[in-house]
């Protein structure tokens, strides 16, 4: 199977130390890991945030799921979060996921490598899901200020 690397970035208007705060915080509305309950969507998180420790994300809209799971590798605040992923859209792979945090024009240059991920139209369609999230993220941190 042939795998390919993903990147996404996105300058944020925030410090490194709170940007990555906001991502690595599961019940931070504007991170990854945040799923709302609503009528429309469920989701159930198992997360340690910490160098080996686990994570399990389930989100639920009407019929349809999403799971991803993995182990946090590498954490160092406002610096970096560097975990594994897998999801059925990796076909179950374990890939890697590094998220850096740059000082940068007065706020946080933020760039995002997905590393190994299925060169499928499924797989490659983790760059949008990514760059959704630094843009909620962005929008979360702006609405702070």
């Amino acid at each position: 199977m042939k795998l390919t690397d993903l990147e996404c970035t996105r300058q944020i208007n925030a410090s490194p130390e709170e940007v990555y705060d906001v991502w690595i915080d599961p019940t931070c509305p504007g991170g990854p890991w945040y799923a709302p309950q609503t009528d429309g969507m469920a989701s159930k998180i198992l997360f340690t945030a910490k160098v080996d420790g686990l994570f399990y994300h389930r989100v639920s809209r009407g019929d349809a799921t999403w799971a991803h799971y993995g182990r946090f590798t590498q954490l160092e605040r406002g610096k970096l979060a560097e975990h594994t992923w897998v999801s059925e859209d990796t076909q179950g792979r374990e890939s890697i996921v590094t998220t850096t945090f740059e000082a940068k024009d007065g706020g946080t240059f933020v760039r995002l490598t997905h590393t190994g991920v299925p060169d499928t139209e499924k797989g490659n369609g983790h760059k949008m899901g990514w760059q959704w999230c630094l843009n909620m993220l962005a929008d979360k941190m702006a609405s702070r200020k």
